[in-house]
């Protein structure tokens, strides 16, 4: 079974949205298929789910965490121990894949999430906002005081600690306009010559879709059948787009674990 945790603590850059169509393009492709929701705030992936069951829509399976007491609401980053037999018995049960959509807090199930993950997936817009929000190098005087990528540092360090492969990790540029831009262009640019020092994969780009904005109307995504039967151009490229990178993270593990550094 593969771990994929769709996060990122700069908010509004689409977790829930790729969460939601990585799930049902698994599903429809014959996996079994699980989703953890880990934001307790809008619980969006949640909803997105019982809309499908409600639409008769294939769907995967759902867990959803009970809310925290506040002292661990707020501690730092460190492994709570909550998520761990719920990945377990994920496995024992026979599932292919479990996503977890995270929350863009600095919780300890957070935390745990990154720790447990075989791939990550970072969204983000082309925004200098979601750039800086997301890559601001750990120490900088500008850096966001929940650094993002400071704890995927500290997760990675972790997992060498524990002996644990290397994890894919990769940058989903979401809602992607239809025409270029200068500031887009600025930020592919600068986001791909960040993947070498940041230590992310190759980049994907999903593009802004109606279908994909539509998604907690009713449930329906770029991989169901519409009411007539058809399909638009915009529907397949979506979905060649989804599977793409779907089948970027549902692979196992390849690369062996690192030493520490002296």
């Amino acid at each position: 079974m593969q771990v994929v945790t769709i996060s990122g603590f700069k908010g509004g850059t689409g977790k829930t949205t790729i969460a939601a169509l990585l799930g049902v393009a698994a599903v429809k492709d014959g996996l079994r298929v699980a989703c953890l929701d880990l934001d307790r705030n809008t619980r969006n992936l949640s909803s997105f789910l019982m809309l499908r069951r409600a639409s008769r829509l294939a769907a995967p399976d759902h867990v959803m965490l009970m809310d925290m007491d506040t002292e661990t609401r707020n501690a730092k980053p460190r492994h709570s121990g909550r998520l761990e037999p719920l990945v377990r018995m994920a496995r024992m049960d026979g599932y292919d894949l479990l996503i977890i959509d995270t929350s863009s807090g600095n919780l300890a199930d957070v935390y745990e999430a990154h720790l447990l993950a075989d791939a990550i997936l970072t969204p983000m817009n082309e925004s200098p906002a979601d750039m800086h929000g997301l890559f601001a190098p750990v120490g900088s005087p500008a850096a966001p005081r929940v650094n993002y990528r400071e704890m995927i540092e500290t997760v990675r360090f972790d997992r060498r600690r524990a002996g644990l492969p290397v994890q894919r990790w990769h940058v989903v540029m979401n809602r992607v306009a239809p025409l270029p831009s200068r500031v887009a262009s600025l930020v592919n640019s600068r986001v791909e010559a960040l993947s070498a020092e940041a230590g992310f994969g190759p980049l994907f780009h999903i593009r802004d879709r109606v279908a994909h904005r539509s998604l907690a109307l009713e449930g329906r995504s770029v991989f169901d059948e519409s009411p007539d039967g058809k399909l638009t151009m915009s529907e397949l490229a979506g979905r060649s787009e989804v599977r793409a990178l779907l089948a970027a993270v549902n692979r196992p593990a390849a690369l062996v674990p690192q030493p520490l550094a002296a």
